[in-house]
């Protein structure tokens, strides 16, 4: 999975703009985050059962869910849009933290040799 280009995805729905952008190009940015999102979502919310990642979980099935539909405002799916693309961009930078944590690994300990102290000879 590329995180680049799933912030590239985001940046370019959030520059979109309400009056010059028709209810087809919501719709198709729209498709095109979602996609991303379940894709990013399986890869960083399933890995570990926390409270943090079942809230999030919670909260992306929700903004799934909530897809407007036909007969909505252009208004309302241009904000469900801008949700969407906070989102993934939260998943992606969430992704990305996970995958650098787990390609370095920790390195290992070494000790310093013990160092035994011998009191200095007296020349009397």
């Amino acid at each position: 999975m590329d995180v680049e280009t799933a912030h590239q995805a985001a940046d370019g729905a959030l520059e979109l703009q309400l009056g010059t952008t028709t209810r087809q190009e919501i719709d198709e940015w729209t498709a095109e985050l979602r996609g991303r999102i379940v894709l990013f979502a399986e890869e960083t919310l399933e890995r570990e059962q926390t409270t943090a990642t079942r809230a999030s979980r919670w909260e992306v099935d929700q903004l799934l869910a909530a897809a407007p539909g036909d007969g909505v405002l252009v208004f309302s799916a241009y904000q469900h849009l801008r949700d969407l693309a906070r989102m993934l961009r939260r998943l992606a930078a969430e992704y990305r933290k996970q995958t650098e944590t787990a390609d370095t690994a920790p390195l290992p300990v070494r000790f310093a040799p013990e160092h035994k102290a011998t009191p200095p000879e007296d020349g009397t």
